[in-house]
C-alpha cells in the first residue's frame, strides 16, 4: 500500500535518478502514451549509465516524435523498445531490421491484451496532474491503458505536470496509487497538422464525395484529414472511431455532422483513447 496521500504528496517527490534505483535488469517498463509520455523520466532512464539499467524492454502504444528513442539508441544493448503502432520513428524498416518489436492488434483489443498478463508489466511510468481537492489525478491526454498497466506492475511512478489538462470522465486515479512521484520539468507535447497543399484539398474533396451520411470513419493525422474538415461539415450523423482525437476532428464534431448515432461500437460515444494535445 503506497504511502503517499493527497495532503503529502508534494513532500513525496523525489527526483528522477532515485527511481532508477528500483529498477532491475529485464524489467519490461510501460511508458505513457503521446502527449502524456514522461518526459523528464524517460530522459533520466536514457542518460544514465548504472549497472542496474541492462536488458530493458520499453513498452509504449505509439512513438511520437522524441518522445523516446533514436535509431541509434534503438542499437543500445541496454533497451529494446515494444509498440504496438508503427509510424514515425518506428518506420518498417526498423521492425524489418529487428531494432524494433511491433505487436500487431487493434486498439480496441489492447487493454485486454494486458489485463490478461499476456504481455509482462513490470514498472509503469505515467504523467499525471496535479490531485485535486478529493486526491485524484487525471490522466490528462492520453486515455488510452495507463490504468491497465498500472494495475499489473509491481512499480508504478507518477509523473505530476502542472501543465497536463484535467481531463474528465474515465480519467482518475488516486494519487495514493503510485508508489513514486517526480514532477515533470517539461510541457505535454503536442502535434503541428501539416499544410494542406491545393492538391491534398482537391484529393480531400474527392474522399468526401464517397462519404455518405451516417458512415463511421476512421481519422487520423495528416493533410488529408485536416483537408477534410469543410467538405464534410454539412454531413449528418457521422461517426468518429480513431486512435487518435486531432484538432481537425474536434472542428469537425463541433461542425455538427458527427453524432455517432448509427456507428454500430460505442454508439453514441467517441473512441479516441489517445487525444492529441492542441498546438500553441
Amino acid at each position: 500500500m503506497s504511502e503517499i496521500n493527497m495532503n503529502n504528496w508534494e513532500r513525496s517527490l523525489v527526483p528522477p535518478d532515485k527511481v532508477l534505483n528500483h529498477i532491475r535488469p529485464g524489467m519490461t517498463v510501460f511508458i505513457g502514451t503521446g502527449p502524456a509520455t514522461p518526459r523528464r523520466l524517460i530522459r533520466t532512464l536514457l542518460d544514465v549509465d548504472k549497472h542496474n539499467i541492462r536488458d530493458l524492454e520499453l513498452m509504449q502504444l505509439a512513438v511520437l516524435g522524441e518522445t523516446i528513442l533514436s535509431i541509434d539508441r534503438l542499437n543500445a544493448p541496454n533497451y529494446r523498445l515494444k509498440t504496438f503502432f508503427s509510424g514515425g520513428y518506428v518506420a518498417w524498416n526498423t521492425i524489418s531490421t529487428g531494432q524494433v518489436d511491433l505487436i500487431p492488434a487493434y486498439s480496441s483489443e489492447i487493454p485486454r491484451i494486458i489485463r490478461s498478463g499476456r504481455i509482462n508489466v513490470d514498472v509503469a511510468f505515467i504523467q499525471i496532474t496535479p490531485p485535486n481537492d478529493a486526491g485524484y489525478c487525471s490522466l490528462g491526454l492520453a486515455v488510452d491503458v495507463a490504468r491497465e498497466a498500472m494495475d499489473k506492475a509491481s512499480l508504478v511512478v507518477g509523473e505530476v505536470n502542472e501543465a497536463m489538462p484535467f481531463t474528465y470522465g474515465d480519467t482518475f486515479v488516486s494519487i495514493e496509487e503510485f508508489d513514486l512521484l517526480v514532477r515533470s520539468d517539461r510541457d505535454p507535447i503536442t502535434y503541428t497538422p501539416e499544410p494542406v497543399s491545393d492538391v491534398m484539398k482537391k484529393v480531400a474533396a474527392n474522399v468526401a464525395n464517397e462519404i455518405r451520411d451516417g458512415d463511421c470513419i476512421n481519422y487520423s493525422l495528416g493533410p488529408l484529414f485536416e483537408g477534410l474538415v469543410p467538405y464534410l461539415s454539412d454531413k449528418k450523423d457521422l461517426g468518429i472511431h480513431s486512435l487518435y482525437f486531432t484538432d481537425a476532428a474536434a472542428e469537425l464534431v463541433n461542425s455538427g455532422a458527427v453524432t455517432n448515432n448509427r456507428k454500430s461500437p460505442f454508439r453514441g460515444n467517441l473512441w479516441h483513447p489517445m487525444p492529441l494535445a492542441p498546438r500553441n
